[in-house]
């Protein structure tokens, strides 16, 4: 199902690069505080190539996409970014405290042959928003560079392919070792055939699960597609993207983190009207604290939907479904709170995720949004199965923890 093969990517220059000043997490979630933090920090970080400021002068040959094309093409000629010799498979280790205790996720990068998902073994689980699909996918056409790996899940019950993976690091120092907000992230370049070939072979009867990345795996389809209709630009390495691949059997390996969400434009907001409303499919808890609301959620049967509300005033609620049917709780959430009981009609313009609980109570309490919903991570069965019926759950469902840092390797067709 999995088609993989090495490639020739692109690293930093060790020998003229601090790649710990150059890196940055995924652009989807880089505030316009961090944006500014990553430009000041390096002339060369990627976050010029990834997420480039607007400018008042914009136009089809000098907007930001536009400028991500120059830059990477000048980096590569004054050898900041340095292209390597042979194919390779990369590893990459990321170490964490969740919880108090160590974890280790352990996957690669490499290329996969782009498949559409409904005639494939690829797997997504989320929708996808229009506007952020356009914006990668100007930045693809103009770069013609995959600048981030999408984040993928497969099955190997076996553990053949970590077993493999931990063998090889296992005498090898890595390329080089990054300290970011916590997490301890190694990188490694394995160009061992013998291996390679291996690595393929186990991952051809895989499904591949889409973690993180829905929007740039479409905009990869998507692209792939538009250039295959004219030959003459159609490249073969236009079949492939960049992904990283990550075993969810092994035990301990994966945390996914709850996003939470914060409403506004809110039809007829009436506080007592929405909980009378809710009353109807949900038993309503009052709390006075947002530790004693958090307590409740973590502790609640896993099998019931249940999550927190605040509509301000130090006044917390907890919401029970008096639902039994097998739901998700986000799907919940959105389909009959979010739009049926509070009549939100845009969600893109309504709704903001939000990962700490402090901001999101900050931005209830400033007055900016009406009510902050609490969730429990989904779990990562949960996604599993939702992909595997072909279904979908809605957007920012999962938070798969730590993120994947981008600019350890580049793509380019």
């Amino acid at each position: 199902m999995a088609e993989i093969k090495p490639f020739r990517g692109i690293l930093y220059n060790r020998e003229k690069i601090d790649i710990a000043k150059v890196i940055t997490p995924p652009y989807d979630v880089i505030s316009p505080s961090m944006q500014n933090r990553f430009y000041q920090r390096d002339e060369h970080n990627i976050i010029r190539l990834i997420l480039g400021k607007a400018e008042n002068n914009n136009t089809s040959k000098s907007n930001r996409y536009a400028r991500a094309r120059v830059l990477l093409d000048r980096w590569m000629k004054k050898k900041f970014l340095v292209k390597d010799g042979k194919p390779a498979i990369y590893i990459y280790t990321q170490e964490y405290l969740y919880k108090g205790k160590k974890r280790t996720r352990l996957g690669f990068i490499a290329l996969m042959k782009i498949e559409d998902p409904k005639e494939s073994g690829i797997l997504p689980h989320e929708y996808t928003l229009d506007k952020p699909k356009a914006d990668r996918l100007n930045l693809i056409v103009k770069t013609k560079a995959n600048l981030s790996p999408i984040f993928s899940l497969f099955q190997d019950k076996k553990n053949q392919i970590n077993k493999l993976l931990k063998h090889f690091i296992k005498s090898k120092d890595p390329l080089f070792t990054i300290e970011a907000d916590g997490v301890i992230h190694k990188f490694w370049r394995m160009n061992n055939k013998y291996a390679i070939n291996s690595i393929k072979k186990y991952m051809r009867d895989k499904k591949i699960f889409i973690a993180d990345g829905h929007h740039r795996y479409e905009v990869a389809l998507a692209y792939r597609n538009k250039m295959r209709r004219n030959l003459k630009s159609f490249k073969k390495p236009m079949d492939y993207v960049m992904m990283y691949f990550s075993n969810l059997s092994e035990r301990g390996s994966l945390t996914i983190l709850s996003t939470h969400r914060v409403v506004k434009n809110i039809n007829q907001f009436d506080e007592k009207k929405i909980k009378l409303k809710l009353r109807k499919y949900f038993y309503i808890k009052n709390l006075t604290k947002q530790e004693d609301l958090l307590e409740c959620l973590e502790k609640t049967e896993k099998k019931k939907r249940v999550f927190g509300m605040y509509m301000g005033k130090k006044r917390f609620y907890l919401l029970t479904s008096k639902e039994t049917r097998p739901k998700f709780d986000v799907t919940v959430l959105h389909d009959l709170i979010i739009n049926e009981i509070l009549g939100v009609k845009n969600r893109a313009s309504s709704i903001k995720y939000i990962r700490n609980e402090e901001d999101a109570i900050r931005l209830i309490d400033k007055g900016d949004y009406k009510i902050a919903f609490f969730l429990r991570p989904t779990r990562v069965h949960q996604m599993k199965a939702v992909a595997e019926k072909g279904q979908m759950m809605p957007q920012k469902s999962t938070y798969f923890y730590p993120k994947l840092l981008t600019g350890l390797v580049i793509n380019k067709f």
